[in-house]
């Protein structure tokens, strides 16, 4: 017989009356406040039970939006990092073509000549060549392989800083790729310029054109006062980011 039967059976005592019906009506109203406890129980169990759920839920879906908030903090942060590291590289080797310090090659002896090539880096045979030189025509050719090297470094360093954007510019905030992009057109042409100012040092008719190092004053014009901007964007957005980890 189960509670719900058995009460049943107390209430049909109950109602036939007499000393028995009022010990079966407390017996009765014991019972059912058992019944009721524990059915209140039962449901506030259940309820407490959907509410531990509810809140594993809500929990997992805070902890899933913190690490993915997380990465995106750590991605940004290196990719501004890195990117501002190499456009500061790029940037500062670029602008620095507009002049040079050439060593008077013409006027050293074979040993003294030897030994400033080797620690330049020069190959043998290209020491080799230049020792047969003399004078002014040894100085021109010393020029040019010492301003290739320069406009080497350069590129070098313009191609891994546009690497560089192009794989992180993702995620940089809003507005950042824009400025990152105008300085890498800036550097670029700038380093063309370069180019062809050593390729056509000293070649008949070839005029001013190069050598009036138009776009690498614009790049040390516009682009020096977008560096500045760009420098105290990338300051503030990386010291925030790393307030919003810490």
């Amino acid at each position: 017989m189960d509670l719900d039967t058995f009460l049943a059976l107390l209430a049909k005592i109950a109602l036939a009356g007499g000393g028995l019906g009022l010990i079966v009506y407390n017996i009765f109203k014991f019972l059912a406040t058992k019944w009721l406890d524990t059915r209140f129980a039962e449901r506030l169990q259940n309820l407490k039970a959907r509410q531990d759920e509810t809140i594993r839920h809500v929990q997992s879906s805070i902890d899933r939006e913190i690490h993915r908030a997380k990465k995106l903090y750590d991605n940004e942060f290196t990719a501004l990092t890195d990117c501002w590291r190499l456009l500061r590289e790029a940037y500062d080797r670029s602008a620095a073509s507009i002049g040079s310090f050439t060593p008077q090659v013409g006027r050293m002896n074979d040993e003294e000549l030897e030994r400033h090539l080797s620690k330049r880096g020069m190959e043998e045979w290209q020491r080799n060549e230049l020792k047969v030189l003399t004078g002014e025509t040894r100085q021109d050719e010393y020029y040019k392989w010492s301003e290739w090297q320069r406009y080497l470094a350069c590129h070098k360093a313009w191609a891994d800083y546009q690497s560089n954007v192009d794989a992180n510019s993702i995620f940089f905030p809003e507005g950042f790729t824009e400025k990152f992009r105008r300085l890498d057109e800036l550097i670029i042409a700038s380093n063309v310029e370069f180019e062809h100012r050593i390729q056509e040092y000293k070649v008949p008719q070839y005029g001013e054109r190069y050598d009036k190092f138009e776009q690498t004053k614009k790049l040390r014009g516009e682009g020096g006062g977008l560096m500045k901007e760009l420098e105290g964007l990338v300051r503030t957005r990386l010291w925030s980011v790393s307030e919003a980890k810490g």
